[in-house]
């Protein structure tokens, strides 16, 4: 395997999440005897290597400044001490401001080679509304909704709009969080209007959408790139009644029991699922490891696809433990990206027919 730095941290939210999951990743793959780094983006945007994978080196400084450079064609992570050589990065990030590709911009324009989904993709998924967009043009069905933006909330017509067009209780939260986070069950319209200005804290695009009472949560990851594809086992997320926690979610023991692996579903309700996820991987020509959300609207008999993950907590290895483990399951995930960022340096990226040395300015239309 190449020599991977692994992002985790940045300006979000979920940077939390990000550092456990990438502690997971790079444990596992060390124990293994893999070389690899981990590196640490505070909220400053400043980069910083790990001393010591230990779930609290951010809090008890285990961390030594340093930044990314190319010379001669190699990519080198800088402290003040030592160079460290690296082949690739690889984003383990979560959230907005990483997820979407800002992120990753930052290497590209560096020419640093960086794993990670394209941009496009990236900005698909994150957005929860533009990703609806995308559903409703591959008429794959997902929850009725409406967006209202930050600046819109004291406007009466807008909420008028809202209360018209749903039933309490219904669902507010950020367009382009995850992990729970700003997220609420408005019972009246009374409360509306201040659940939307909570909401605008975390994000200026909010997402309005009807919530099913009588459901059940299905979650499938999709491992893969073009025509190598791994399904993973379906996950049910065993709390129809409530909106998981932030804790909840990322709790992947045996002991929590709000998460049921192979869970008993309807022959049809599955398929439904397996077919709608492969759908949107092969549509969207999407590449590396993502999991997506399934509600199952029980009384209607209706399969939504909610949302989408571009890189799931711990990178879903509990979905995929009938098949790899978890060094296995990074070292394929590496490999499928690899792929992917290989393919796109051979594509041409200049068009050169002489025009600059053939037009003639003062003919220019102004």
């Amino acid at each position: 395997m190449k020599k991977i730095a692994f992002i985790c941290g940045g300006n979000s939210v979920e940077r939390e999440i990000s550092c456990l999951t990438s502690l997971k990743v790079v444990k596992e793959l060390k124990q293994k005897g893999v070389d690899c780094l981990l590196i640490y983006l505070d909220e400053k945007m400043n980069f910083h290597l790990v001393k010591e994978l230990t779930p609290k080196f951010v809090e008890e400084n285990k961390l030594i400044k340093g930044d990314f450079y190319k010379k001669k064609n190699i990519s080198i992570f800088k402290t003040f001490k030592k160079k460290y050589v690296f082949d690739y990065v690889c984003i383990l990030g979560h959230g907005k401001n990483i997820e979407e590709g800002n992120l990753k911009s930052y290497f590209d324009i560096q020419k640093i080679p960086c794993l990670c989904e394209s941009i496009y993709n990236g900005v698909i998924l994150q957005d929860k509304h533009k990703f609806k967009m995308a559903l409703n043009y591959l008429n794959i069905p997902s929850l009725p909704h409406k967006i209202i933006y930050k600046y819109q909330i004291e406007r009466n017509d807008k909420i008028k709009q809202i209360i018209n067009k749903f039933s309490f209780p219904l669902i507010v939260k950020p367009s382009s969080l995850g992990s729970s986070i700003g997220i609420n069950v408005v019972e009246t319209k009374e409360k509306l209007k201040e659940s939307l200005v909570q909401t605008s804290y975390y994000d200026d695009a909010i997402l309005v959408e009807t919530y099913i009472k009588n459901k059940i949560e299905i979650n499938v990851a999709i491992l893969g790139y073009e025509n190598e594809i791994y399904i993973s086992s379906l996950e049910e997320v065993n709390d129809s009644k409530n909106i998981l926690s932030f804790y909840d979610k990322y709790d992947y023991s045996s002991t929590n029991k709000k998460r049921i692996i192979n869970p008993n579903v309807d022959e049809k309700i599955k398929v439904k699922i397996l077919d709608t996820a492969k759908k949107v991987f092969d549509n969207l020509h999407l590449c590396g490891l993502i999991r997506f959300d399934f509600i199952i609207d029980l009384d209607q008999e209706k399969v939504y696809l909610n949302e989408a993950n571009l890189i799931p907590g711990s990178l879903a290895y509990y979905l995929f433990e009938n098949q790899f483990d978890i060094p296995s399951l990074v070292e394929k995930y590496i490999e499928l990206l690899m792929k992917k960022y290989q393919q796109q340096e051979l594509l041409l990226n200049k068009f050169d027919e002489g025009f600059m040395t053939k037009i003639d300015l003062s003919k220019l239309k102004k």
